[in-house]
């Protein structure tokens, strides 16, 4: 190969490292700002810049029409009272930090921060849905990246979505 060739294809190998992917997730899957995997080594999040310091975050909605028709024994229509937690961590040193923000049976499946975030910080964020089934309180495990390694074993994760605040 030529020295043309390969200085080429170093370039074509450095730009789609710094490409992010779009995600498996187990869990709620992210609307805005959606779950991206980093690929410059071990697969993680990638910290998508959202617009605002109060973003509006978007999430799917738990217990979907699809999710509703290929419910063959009807269990999903039992499901009453649905809510979600929102939690956003302070990112450090790539793992979720202090829990920056949360809030608790939200009525839909979106939420505008009360609290802008911090210019410029990276953060973790994840989000569950609340219901009742059979008369009992249930919630789902946390949203995250789907992958080697996510489990719900370990919380905060280093699996859940990550967000990057703009300068302004």
């Amino acid at each position: 190969m030529s020295a043309r060739g390969l200085v080429f294809l170093s370039i074509v190998a450095v730009a789609l490292s710094a490409c992010a992917l779009p995600a498996p997730v187990y869990g709620l899957r992210p609307e805005y700002p959606m779950a991206f995997l980093d690929i410059s080594g071990t697969p993680k999040s990638a910290f998508v810049e959202v617009e605002t310091l109060q973003p509006t975050l978007r999430w799917e909605a738990f217990s979907d029409a699809a999710a509703r028709k290929d419910d063959r024994g009807g269990r999903l229509n039992g499901i009453r009272d649905v809510s979600y937690d929102l939690r956003i961590f302070l990112a450090e040193e790539g793992h979720p930090g202090d829990v920056f923000y949360a809030r608790s049976e939200l009525p839909e499946p979106s939420h505008k921060l009360e609290t802008p975030l911090l210019p410029r910080a990276k953060y973790f964020w994840t989000v569950r849905a609340r219901f009742t089934l059979d008369g009992v309180t249930r919630v789902t495990p946390w949203a995250r990246i789907h992958g080697s390694g996510s489990s719900d074993f370990v919380s905060p994760s280093r699996y859940y979505f990550g967000l990057s605040a703009p300068a302004r």
